[in-house]
């Protein structure tokens, strides 16, 4: 996994420096809109520059991703849920959630049974939000 958390680094930095190479020879654009930087190029460099930085953040994101393993003489750490609980007491209770952030799901929960099924909203709340911004300006 750390070879992949320092090749997702390795291409974010290249992809910067891909755009600003970019800019500097005049083949692309940098503005700023609100606050966020928008980039536009018609040139090789800049392309370049943009495919780096989105393999960047994925394999940044996958390095993240996976079972972590744990160190040497170091116990797995359980979390409440998986604990043997003692006769006669009371379940943890199951929660889970939908947080919107546009048309993106965030979805969170307890546990796996609960966290599948706030998906499975999250996923039908986006197909509604979606089809409202595409098929409501079309009455």
């Amino acid at each position: 996994m750390r070879t992949l958390t320092w090749a997702g680094l390795a291409l974010l930095v290249l992809g910067v420096a891909l755009i600003a190479g970019s800019v500097a020879t005049g083949e692309g654009q940098l503005f700023l809109v609100l606050f966020i930087p928008v980039f536009t190029s018609g040139g090789v460099l800049g392309l370049a520059g943009i495919i780096a930085l989105i393999a960047g953040v994925f394999l940044g994101m996958l390095s993240f991703a996976g079972p972590r393993l744990p160190a040497a003489g170091e116990r797995p750490a359980q979390s409440p849920a998986q604990l043997p609980s003692p006769p006669g007491a009371v379940p943890a209770p199951r929660y889970g959630g939908v947080v919107m952030v546009g048309p993106i799901p965030l979805v969170f929960g307890s546990d796996a049974r609960v966290t599948k099924w706030m998906m499975v909203l999250g996923i039908v709340l986006m197909a509604l939000v979606v089809g409202a911004f595409v098929f409501l300006p079309l009455r």
